[in-house]
């Protein structure tokens, strides 16, 4: 476990100390911060305030904006240590490999729950603009299914970026296949979802697209198949790239 704990604070060093992390932190706040700003003024035009908590978890921004950032978080994890020749130093040594994947996931998922604490304070702001007659709001029941769908899609979403940063050495590559990979799911999984004549392409498109689950845990409904698929999918992905640095070490 101190082997772990000393990998995933290094992994948190480095992320801080990458200026990439800045830039992504800002582009993220910055389009989160318009969407809210977006969220007043839809509610000074009269929209419903459940609605628009349900936006801040769900809503276009958050949706097709996490398929592009998440991949620059995880571009550089295996890729840089490939290009510099660190990873086959570190793989000489005493450090189990399943450790070390797991360290980089959860410095890159932590580094992700950064990105949203924010939406504590548009939360809290939006609170504070209840009026006092409105009895229960804000639904902190659809608040933490909202939460906890953007983890599990983001969690997804960094396992599959951390997967394509094992298969190369170019940060920019890994960057390019996590996004054409993450986007074109999304893509592919609403088109099936919302456009599809068949009814059954349908149902398999809105079992499996990430903008349809985002939408259902931002209004409170937790599917327990759904959260068992997310972890499922993470776990897998997890374990190819296990496979794939471990055939590094060969």
């Amino acid at each position: 476990m101190s082997v772990f704990i000393s990998l995933l604070k290094k992994e948190l060093r480095t992320s801080f100390y990458s200026p990439i992390a800045y830039v992504v932190m800002f582009f993220f706040w910055a389009l989160t911060g318009g969407n809210f700003y977006w969220l007043l003024g839809q509610l000074s035009h009269g929209e419903s305030l459940t609605l628009s908590t349900q936006l801040m978890f769900s809503g276009p921004i958050i949706t097709f904006v996490l398929p592009f950032v998440i991949p620059l978080i995880t571009m550089r994890l295996f890729a840089e240590e490939r290009k510099l020749g660190t990873l086959e130093a570190l793989l000489t040594t005493s450090v189990q490999i399943p450790q070390l994947v797991l360290a980089k996931f959860f410095g890159a998922l932590i580094f992700f729950v950064i990105l949203l604490l924010p939406s504590i304070v548009y939360v809290s702001v939006l609170s504070h603009l209840t009026p006092g007659e409105l009895v229960g709001f804000p639904d902190y029941g659809a608040l933490k299914s909202g939460v906890l769908g953007v983890l599990l899609v983001g969690s997804l979403y960094v396992s599959v970026g951390l997967f394509m940063s094992s298969l190369t050495s170019n940060q920019i590559v890994a960057a390019i296949g996590g996004f054409a990979v993450l986007f074109g799911s999304l893509m592919g999984m609403m088109y099936m979802a919302y456009t599809s004549q068949s009814s059954s392409v349908r149902v398999v498109g809105q079992f499996y697209s990430s903008f349809a689950h985002m939408m259902d845990f931002a209004r409170g409904i937790v599917d327990s198949k759904i959260v068992v698929m997310y972890l499922a999918n993470v776990a897998w992905f997890l374990f190819a790239t296990v496979r794939v640095v471990e055939s590094k070490r060969v």
